[in-house]
């Protein structure tokens, strides 16, 4: 009876389901299945594994553990038809934003047409990054959310008009959808990129990918014509594990400032594929990455019951 109290349903979730904070709701959703939730975000989830491991520190987590525990993301990534822009963020535009250590990368797919722009998250001893995830507090200093808005947003809006006008290039088409992802950090720079577009950029971003996301978006940091003209059609999944660290910050803020239910459609997806009670351990994005991997490609439940019959 328990189950079907709207307050308490979430707690019911198994590794097998995920519960969902639909658009303009305050509270999780009873325990739905995981497939389509796993189908949709393993891709992004292993974009933000990528960005995050051009760092030392993801060098040498890579070193300590098997290979079999650690999946390389571009593998992954380049089986499912992904290809790495490997023109931009070119020297000039590193140089730029390396002072803020704002890390980017740019990768789009085929069938359907992609660009996904991908943020790296917090490295845990780097000072820029903690300048950025405490910026609320520490106001009026250059971060990298800083660097998102005055330098790589315009530059990446050039260089995709560059790419979809040149008939030479096999770009996507010209309307292809246009993703943003990233994890903790990065899930936070990742949105405030949607909405800091240029007005003439040749496409908006459709969709934000946040994992385990930081509760800061840069938002009031965007002139407000410019927010609200991105902010517009967009939506947003912000996709976190049972217990993470910042779960608990994240579903506070929801109970106080409602998500909003269009423009920008705010949709939190919660998983519970660790049965860990470390929430640190359990902000892993390389580990939920993997395991959206694994939930993506299993057959459906029948399906396993009749393999092993």
């Amino acid at each position: 009876m328990l189950d079907r109290v709207p307050i308490l349903r979430a707690f019911f979730q198994t590794s097998r389901q995920v519960v969902v904070r639909f658009p303009g709701a305050r509270i999780l959703s009873a325990p739905l299945p995981i497939a389509s939730y796993a189908q949709e975000h393993w891709e992004y989830a292993w974009l933000s594994v990528a960005a995050y491991n051009k760092t030392p520190v993801a060098a040498r987590r890579a070193r300590r553990r098997p290979l079999q525990q650690n999946p390389s993301p571009e593998a992954a990534l380049e089986s499912a038809g992904w290809r790495r822009w490997a023109d931009f963020p070119d020297d000039g535009l590193l140089c730029k934003i390396q002072s803020t250590h704002l890390r980017v990368e740019v990768w789009e797919r085929r069938n359907p047409d992609i660009i996904a722009v991908t943020f790296g998250g917090t490295v845990f001893d780097n000072e820029q990054d903690w300048r950025a995830n405490l910026r609320w507090f520490i106001p009026g200093h250059r971060d990298e959310y800083t660097d998102v808005v005055q330098t790589f947003a315009p530059a990446f809006a050039r260089r995709l008009q560059e790419r979809l006008s040149d008939p030479q290039h096999p770009a996507p088409a010209r309307f292809a959808a246009l993703i943003s992802t990233g994890h903790s950090l990065g899930g936070g720079l990742a949105q405030q990129f949607a909405y800091s577009l240029p007005l003439d950029s040749l496409v908006k971003v459709a969709r934000v990918y946040a994992f385990d996301p930081s509760p800061v978006t840069g938002f009031f940091s965007v002139q407000r014509k410019l927010r609200n003209h991105n902010k517009h059609g967009l939506a947003i999944d912000r996709i976190y594990e049972r217990g993470e660290i910042l779960a608990l910050l994240r579903s506070l803020v929801s109970v106080f400032y409602k998500p909003t239910a269009r423009n920008a459609a705010i949709r939190g997806v919660r998983y519970a594929l660790f049965r860990a009670w470390n929430p640190i351990a359990a902000h892993s994005i390389n580990d939920l990455a993997a395991k959206l991997d694994c939930e993506a490609k299993s057959p459906p439940p029948f399906e396993r019951l009749h393999l092993h019959a």
